[in-house]
């Protein structure tokens, strides 16, 4: 009897060829749709411009940006009219009647008047967070790269290049906070490649300009 189990028994530890390991079997992976899709954009934004010693900006801009896919979009238009404050170290100097001179701008002391750009947004990363355990929080952080015009208030169009890092911060599905960082490159007479830093906060909301708005479903591919 005992040779007869012997014989018919499987060695311990073999396994058939059709038998596989639970663990070996592949994780079910879940993916969530988009619940926020704004994919024409009209955007309000106030901004801080720290020119140099002497002048403040603080530019409130308009911009439409349509959105090919949810990741790809061109912000057609970017317009900003900038409202600049004089520093007290400026008023300082010309209550003391001392002459002030500036070697950039083309040696005067200018300030940008207006921004007018246009660029693409490549938007990489779309979140899902809790915020204290309690609420869903939806947001997005794009990258920005366009080309455009500073118009100086005494120099007139200065040709730029526009860098940055923006993001939106959901506040339903089809509006949401902003905030942005853009750095504007310029190449000035006198010092040659030149940085001016923008940053700003905003309002975003849907708008059909072109009309036929996808909704989030659609954007699912």
């Amino acid at each position: 009897m005992l040779l007869c189990m012997l014989g018919f028994d499987a060695p311990a530890g073999a396994a058939s060829p059709n038998d596989q390991d639970v663990f070996d079997l592949p994780q079910a992976v879940a993916i969530q749709g988009r619940e926020n899709v704004i994919d024409q954009s009209l955007a309000l934004n106030v901004g801080h411009i720290p020119t140099d010693s002497f002048n403040r900006g603080f530019p409130i801009s308009l911009a439409y940006t349509y959105y090919f896919k949810p990741y790809l979009g061109w912000e057609v238009v970017h317009f900003a009219y900038n409202f600049n404050q004089e520093t007290k170290l400026k008023n300082d100097f010309l209550a003391l009647n001392v002459a002030v001179e500036n070697i950039g701008f083309g040696g005067v002391l200018d300030y940008p008047k207006n921004i007018i750009s246009s660029g693409l947004v490549y938007t990489p990363l779309y979140s899902k967070s809790l915020l204290f355990n309690r609420t869903l929080v939806f947001s997005e952080t794009s990258l920005y790269a366009g080309v455009g015009s500073l118009v100086l208030n005494r120099v007139g169009h200065t040709p730029m290049l526009a860098l940055g890092i923006q993001g939106r911060l959901y506040l339903s599905p089809k509006s949401a906070f902003r905030w942005y960082l853009r750095e504007y490159i310029f190449k000035d007479l006198n010092l040659g490649v030149t940085l001016m830093t923008d940053l700003g906060i905003g309002f975003e909301l849907q708008f059909d300009l072109f009309g036929g708005g996808r909704s989030a479903a659609e954007e699912v591919e």
